[in-house]
């Protein structure tokens, strides 16, 4: 539980002000939930985009900086294993 509630939390404060390759990686993301069948396009009362399968916010759900399984759906492996190795290769050359 506590897991989840930083999962959230860090999500909400990177959104607030992502650093290039965190908005690029979002972006990506998004862009996968744009196609996918669970994707919410507004709920009634808050009128956010919304995933169906967790009923996270997307706002802040695609900036989750959990490594796996991010998406419950597992559907950005593709982009989060392009990123990890983007965000390891840049620590490296540090």
């Amino acid at each position: 539980m506590f897991s989840k509630i930083k999962e959230i939390a860090e999500a909400w404060i990177i959104a607030a002000n992502p650093n290039p390759i965190q908005k690029k990686r979002a972006e990506e993301r998004y862009s996968i939930c744009l196609d996918c069948e669970h994707f919410g396009k507004s709920r009634s009362i808050i009128g956010d985009e919304y995933c169906k399968d967790c009923l996270c916010p997307l706002d802040k759900k695609i900036f989750s900086q959990k490594k796996e399984h991010a998406c419950p759906l597992n559907k950005w492996k593709e982009v989060d294993e392009k990123f990890n190795s983007i965000v390891k290769d840049t620590k490296t050359l540090l």
